[in-house]
């Protein structure tokens, strides 16, 4: 075993290796391999499309959580992980190469929006990994004890930067913070956790927005309200405000200082959902721009699943009837063999 990596078996068969310097793809590989072990053990050419389907949502879509909730899986990974799903939906165990009818995308869609709801591993990673984020400033710890006196000392979570010497979780949490930046939500009671240019604590719109230039010229970008408040509003720029930006400033002191300020701490809270922070609600946010038909008539029927997935295909013209084929460069005769007319959905 080399010193660079240490693996740690848990003991009910999850394995994850633990390296002071970054992962590299060969450490991941264990994963896919766990996979195929799987894949071989089941006779996926017995089973119909809509039991391959459960198995994939079940099973291969969730046996690697754990992973995710730590790491932020590589894409070379993610996309052998991803053909593994996709051949086994289409193939079972069939070495034998059959037409993919659908694209995968699609399939991962949810059902609201014209897929089948599998889930997307790269999203799912990231809405994963955000929980960290909220547990750092939302709950007490050792963790959060540590990552406050390591990295967060002098910096807030929305400022701080990436260094040579930081851990490869650390430097995986800080590629997906926007994400979780785009979610959460500051209640400004002192302003000790909200920054004045850069959160929407006036109005709807952060100051960097509304004043680009003013932002542009103060050297004090990464101020907190706090900060501000303490200086009296006087901040620093890096050169005199000429009238038209002076009175703009002006504005902005004044507007700020009228705001209703307490002496509690802010409170962070999570604006994508109306209970509070949820995995869900940022994989669902990371597949709002996901659009396409609600074939609400066909998951609702009551009707056997694989009847369901049948009709499914139907709706999106992907059943290989001779047209489809044709397109799929299939060379034959195009006419129904009942009724001599060009055979279609």
């Amino acid at each position: 075993m080399s010193d660079r990596e240490i693996p740690y078996q848990i003991s009910w068969g999850l394995r994850l290796s633990i390296s002071p310097s970054r992962l590299h793809i060969k450490d991941w590989i264990h994963l896919v391999e766990k996979n195929e072990k799987k894949l071989a053990g089941w006779k996926g050419g017995s089973l119909s499309i809509a039991g391959r389907t459960t198995l994939i949502s079940a099973n291969l879509s969730s046996s690697f959580i754990y992973h995710m909730s730590i790491y932020l899986l590589p894409k070379t990974i993610t996309k052998k992980l991803d053909g593994q799903r996709r051949s086994f939906f289409w193939q079972g165990g069939s070495l034998k190469r059959k037409y993919h009818l659908a694209r995968w995308t699609t399939i991962c869609k949810s059902k609201n929006k014209r897929g089948l709801g599998i889930k997307d591993i790269q999203k799912m990673n990231i809405s994963l990994l955000c929980k960290w984020w909220w547990k750092l400033k939302n709950e007490e710890g050792l963790w959060q004890q540590i990552i406050q006196k390591k990295y967060l000392s002098n910096d807030l979570v929305s400022t701080v930067k990436g260094r040579m010497d930081d851990s490869p979780i650390w430097k995986d949490l800080l590629q997906i913070r926007c994400v979780y930046l785009k979610g959460r939500k500051i209640q400004t009671n002192r302003g000790d956790k909200t920054l004045f240019w850069l959160d929407p604590w006036l109005t709807h719109q952060p100051l960097c927005v509304m004043y680009p230039i003013l932002f542009d010229l103060c050297d004090m970008k990464k101020c907190t309200v706090l900060e501000f408040w303490k200086k009296n509003g006087q901040l620093h720029f890096t050169r005199w405000l000429p009238p038209i930006l002076f009175e703009q400033w002006v504005d902005v002191v004044n507007l700020a200082f009228s705001f209703p300020f307490s002496n509690e701490h802010d409170v962070v809270r999570w604006a994508w959902h109306r209970k509070g922070f949820t995995s869900k609600s940022i994989y669902d946010k990371l597949t709002s721009d996901d659009n396409g038909c609600h074939f609400g008539h066909i998951w609702k029927a009551k009707i056997p699943y694989k009847i369901k997935i049948f009709c499914w295909l139907l709706e999106q013209k992907a059943i290989l009837t001779k047209d489809t084929m044709i397109r799929r460069n299939w060379v034959g005769d195009p006419t129904c063999y009942l009724c001599s007319y060009p055979e279609t959905a």
